[in-house]
């Protein structure tokens, strides 16, 4: 099973073809539990068993399949990871300033986690006070990160509090945080969404907070329809992220292949990253066969959507150049693997902003995404391969959307277009990457999310009120 297959050993780097057979064992498991939820003659048999009992048993097969999926450790994944400070390093360019409280999942390895992080770490790179308060409720994620635990601690003495829970989770989240530190605070939700529609389920949470911060305009314009409360933008402050040192041998990759990454957490909804897309791109754009290509798709949380899972494997077992690897691993580890890579791809129907994209951006990586939603904050013609795409309504079952709801479907033979280009026009991609570098680094600096974020701070709020009912925006 291609998803568990190394590339051949190349200077002396291992290979891992002993797991394969038990990889292809879970896998076809996996696709004989989904063949039998299909068939409708099973169906009455199957629903006999307690749907508790039907879960446990696709996530027990999608788990030994993602355990299959990881990466094969060579000798380097042991070396010690370069702590973070080391590389966040910044001059104040704030100071003082009346403080704030950053409230919200600081030891989470997902994507609202790591924003609260970088928020937090751009201003107290620039010496605005700073207090963080850990949210600690059950989520399905990881929370393993502790690179700002130095920080972390009980109190919030500030007067206005940023919460990092987007409002589905956000009144367990309150009551865990307590009455006691949330009396009298200014309060501040910075919230994230894919759709230009919010849910109307989301209203009551719009109820509880002051003001509502974001990190892109398409994310401000879909608030500002549903609330006359101010709504800000603070771009997300890419700040430098140690890198591991990891080498392609140590991700299973060939040194003389041209290496296109795509990467996605399945509690992010499948459907909205839209791996397939990128397959079907790439298969398309080097229909030959050739060996100097390859795709990695790399994954995590596989094991908590079977079904999901099985239809990647499925896809990319068409081709033996794709590899897929699912498994959490360090924020180091995450940022010498998008340094191996040579393009990033995202062909979303929709992001809030587009992480991974202005993070391989920040390296100098040519970038092919889709010119919609979030990540035209910083993507444009100039920096980026953008992919034209139409609007069609969102699924059942793809993600929690209003009623008639739409997002983008990328065009994937403008897709492949770009990776012929980028693989076979090494001077265009180093340029594309250049630009992009400059740009993100322009518009995504720390120093400039920490003086926007600190003036709105510092403004009382009946000012931020009447600023925001006369029009004026930050």
């Amino acid at each position: 099973m291609n998803a568990a297959r190394r590339a051949p050993a190349r200077d002396g780097a291992p290979t891992d073809t002993a797991p394969t057979v038990a990889f292809d064992f879970a896998h076809r498991l996996l696709a004989l539990s989904a063949w039998v939820r299909r068939q409708r003659w099973l169906q009455g048999l199957y629903r006999l068993f307690p749907q508790r009992a039907r879960d446990g048993v696709s996530s027990i097969l999608a788990y030994r399949a993602s355990r299959r999926a990881r990466f094969v450790r060579t000798p380097a994944w042991s070396r010690p990871i370069p702590p973070l400070a080391a590389a966040a390093a910044a001059a104040p360019v704030v100071g003082g300033g009346a403080g704030v409280n950053i409230l919200g999942y600081l030891r989470g390895q997902f994507g609202l986690a790591e924003s609260a992080r970088m928020y937090a770490r751009a201003l107290i790179g620039a010496g605005y006070p700073v207090a963080l308060f850990d949210v600690s409720i059950a989520i399905p994620h990881g929370v393993d990160d502790r690179s700002v635990d130095a920080h972390i601690g009980e109190g919030t003495p500030h007067p206005t509090s940023i919460v990092f829970v987007n409002p589905d989770y956000l009144q367990p989240a309150l009551e865990h945080i307590g009455a006691e530190r949330l009396r009298g605070k200014r309060l501040i939700a910075c919230w994230f969404w894919e759709l230009q529609d919010i849910p109307h389920d989301w209203l009551e949470s719009i109820e509880l907070v002051d003001e509502i911060m974001v990190a892109s305009e398409f994310v401000k314009e879909a608030f500002e329809r549903v609330t006359d409360k101010p709504v800000f933008r603070v771009p997300l402050p890419l700040s430098p992220v140690p890198d591991s040192g990891l080498q392609r041998s140590d991700f299973g990759l060939p040194e003389d292949a041209f290496v296109f990454l795509c990467s996605f957490d399945f509690n992010s909804w499948v459907d909205r990253k839209n791996p397939f897309a990128v397959i079907e791109a790439f298969r398309r754009a080097f229909p030959d066969g050739g060996d100097n290509v390859r795709l990695m798709v790399k994954t995590s949380n596989a094991h908590r959507h079977p079904d999901k899972f099985l239809r990647l494997l499925t896809a990319s077992a068409q081709d033996p150049r794709i590899v897929v690897r699912d498994e959490v691993i360090d924020r180091a580890h995450v940022c010498a693997l998008q340094r191996c890579a040579d393009v990033y791809v995202s062909l979303h129907r929709a992001e809030g902003f587009g992480l991974g994209l202005a993070e391989c951006m920040a390296m100098g990586k040519p970038i092919i995404g889709t010119a919609w939603s979030g990540n035209l904050d910083f993507m444009d013609a100039d920096n980026s391969c953008l992919v034209g795409y139409r609007l069609v309504p969102v699924g059942e079952g793809e993600y929690p959307h209003p009623q008639g709801a739409h997002w983008a479907e990328a065009d994937v033979d403008e897709a492949a277009a770009h990776m012929r280009k980028l693989a076979g026009s090494p001077q265009f991609a180093r340029e594309l990457g250049a630009r992009a570098k400059r740009d993100i680094e322009q518009r995504l600096s720390p120093a400039l999310a920490a003086s926007l974020l600190a003036q709105r701070l510092d403004a009382p709020a009946a000012a931020m009120r009447g600023a925001h009912a006369g029009g004026a925006q930050p």
